[in-house]
């Protein structure tokens, strides 16, 4: 056995230990794309009040880009809340594989979970609120279920989930990241303390 030999298998040593306590992945699902899911997903459900109506999908019967308080509470201000938050999520990411910024990804999670519980709650809310009438029209039951979904249920329940999942990664891999990879693999020889050994 050669110095080469154990040379190459303190660097794969070191290349296991750096990836297991990264933690980049769970699964096949990265926080970089629970981030642009989150941003997608947000400014969709900013945007749809305004250009739903433009190709027939219009909740309130309100046509395209009609600007009101209503749309401003219950579409544009989450959706521009989660797409901020997404976008702080994935500059994260980087600060993530050299294990910073839990507590803001923690922080960020929750807010967008928020975010998505308000998309959800908001259509109830806003007759309360603002004193006018339900924001959903009447409509015929797939329609309604359309609208439901379209506009408040499907993206806070995505938002909601994906704020979920921010958080449990961030508690998973605070340990984790909080160790040095160097302080993990400092027990493996290195190249100057070991002998070759003659064949």
């Amino acid at each position: 056995m050669s110095t080469t030999m154990i040379s190459g298998s303190h660097r794969q040593a070191r290349r296991m230990a750096k990836t297991r306590y990264e933690g980049i992945h769970i699964g096949r699902i990265g926080i970089g794309s629970v981030a642009v899911l989150t941003v997608l997903i947000s400014a969709w459900g900013a945007l749809v009040p305004y250009i739903g109506p433009t190709f027939g999908f219009s909740a309130d019967g309100s046509s395209s880009w009609h600007w009101s308080l209503t749309h401003s509470l219950v579409g544009l201000v989450p959706g521009a809340v989660g797409v901020v938050i997404g976008l702080l999520i994935l500059a994260e990411t980087r600060g993530i594989m050299v294990g910073r910024g839990r507590m803001s990804l923690a922080s960020a999670g929750v807010v967008a979970a928020l975010a998505g519980a308000w998309f959800i709650v908001g259509p109830l809310a806003i007759p309360v609120i603002t004193g006018h009438g339900a924001y959903f029209v009447a409509a015929a039951p797939l329609r309604e279920l359309a609208n439901q979904v379209g506009y408040a249920m499907g993206p806070g329940f995505i938002l909601a989930v994906c704020g979920a999942f921010a958080i449990g990664w961030a508690s998973r891999h605070q340990e984790r990241a909080s160790v040095p990879v160097d302080a993990v693999t400092s027990d493996a020889p290195s190249e100057a303390t070991v002998p070759a050994v003659e064949a």
